[in-house]
């Protein structure tokens, strides 16, 4: 009956901790829930070859050294599944879209702590809830930073810009052919200072206005309402239809990138000016601009790209005043 508990316990614990991972990001990586699961239960059932020496080790010591050990045994056995994952599967496993490395942590350390407690040592369920109990205490503190940091932050009013360069030695763009994607002449100069050769080209851009998306294509979707519309979502991941009729705001984050994204980058919000954006022709680095000296408290975050459909796609993930985070449909690729 133990056995059977603690893969309950471990498979359990880990897919509704990817499920609720999943669910805090909009959705993205449902798709790799039921595959984890499936994995957990395997990799959880292997496990039981090792209970009966975990069981050993607790009896042998005093409650304080096993649970130490619980510690050690969970962060050895978390690196065995992910090896073993990784002997199957190879560099794919890169694609799971959430950390299932800390997700596994949490899972074994859970079960790991069942056998502890049921075990012949003397640590036991007040031991336990005391455990729990520090745990959440440390939560709710980080909890309480987080939403403190939050409300010191200055509200969010900017564009984005996502501008795809093509590089070539052969052409020369032109201020002109920057303008005509709403950049102001001081901008459009700067980037061509940085002597890039070759085409730029985007049809879309993404707007945050007191801290919320907004839509200049659908004027009645409301992000605070997203459920009262449908498929809104959708649009505000997307973006906005950018042409010549659109008046961009002053202050903007003007991102440009030539090819896929292997490592993110995290960068600080500018405040009440521009940032310009500059992705190395080799690497995942970018050149920063800065057009004012200002930063918001927040961070914006260049995700890596996600290479599991095709075409490929770079996100990017704001963290919006009061509203948590929000993930951007930033990059296509065609190519890897």
């Amino acid at each position: 009956m133990k056995k059977i508990i603690y893969i309950l316990i471990l498979t359990a614990c880990s897919t509704l901790i990817a499920y609720l991972y999943v669910l805090s990001n909009d959705g993205f990586g449902k798709g790799d829930v039921a595959p984890f699961a499936v994995y957990t239960l395997i990799l959880s059932t292997i496990s039981l070859l090792l209970i009966r020496l975990y069981n050993k080790a607790f009896e042998r010591v005093h409650f304080v050294v096993g649970f130490i050990l619980s510690v050690v045994f969970t962060t050895i056995q978390t690196v065995i599944f992910v090896l073993l994952l990784w002997f199957v599967f190879g560099p794919w496993i890169g694609a799971i879209s959430f950390p299932f490395q800390i997700i596994w942590i949490v899972g074994v350390g859970l079960a790991n702590l069942y056998l502890l407690t049921t075990s012949e040592s003397k640590f036991n369920i007040r031991h336990l809830l005391f455990v729990f109990g520090i745990v959440g205490i440390s939560i709710l503190t980080i909890k309480l930073v987080d939403r403190g940091k939050d409300a010191l932050a200055e509200q969010q009013n900017f564009d984005i810009i996502c501008l795809v360069h093509r590089p070539a030695d052969t052409k020369q763009s032109s201020v002109e052919d920057l303008i005509r994607f709403g950049l102001t002449d001081v901008e459009a100069s700067t980037i061509l200072e940085q002597n890039l050769t070759g085409t730029f080209w985007t049809d879309k851009f993404f707007r945050v206005s007191e801290s919320k998306m907004i839509s200049t294509d659908y004027l009645n979707y409301d992000f605070d309402e997203m459920e009262e519309t449908p498929g809104s979502d959708i649009e505000f991941m997307f973006g906005n239809k950018l042409d010549s009729t659109i008046n961009l705001n002053s202050n903007k984050l003007i991102i440009i990138m030539n090819h896929p994204l292997k490592e993110s980058f995290e960068l600080d919000e500018p405040l009440n000016s521009s940032l310009i954006l500059i992705q190395d022709l080799n690497g995942d680095n970018f050149k920063e601009i800065h057009l004012g000296e200002d930063k918001n408290s927040k961070k914006i975050t260049i995700k890596g790209t996600d290479f599991r459909a095709f075409p490929y796609s770079t996100p990017i993930l704001l963290d919006l005043k009061e509203r948590g985070e929000f993930r951007l449909h930033g990059f296509q690729w065609m190519n890897k």
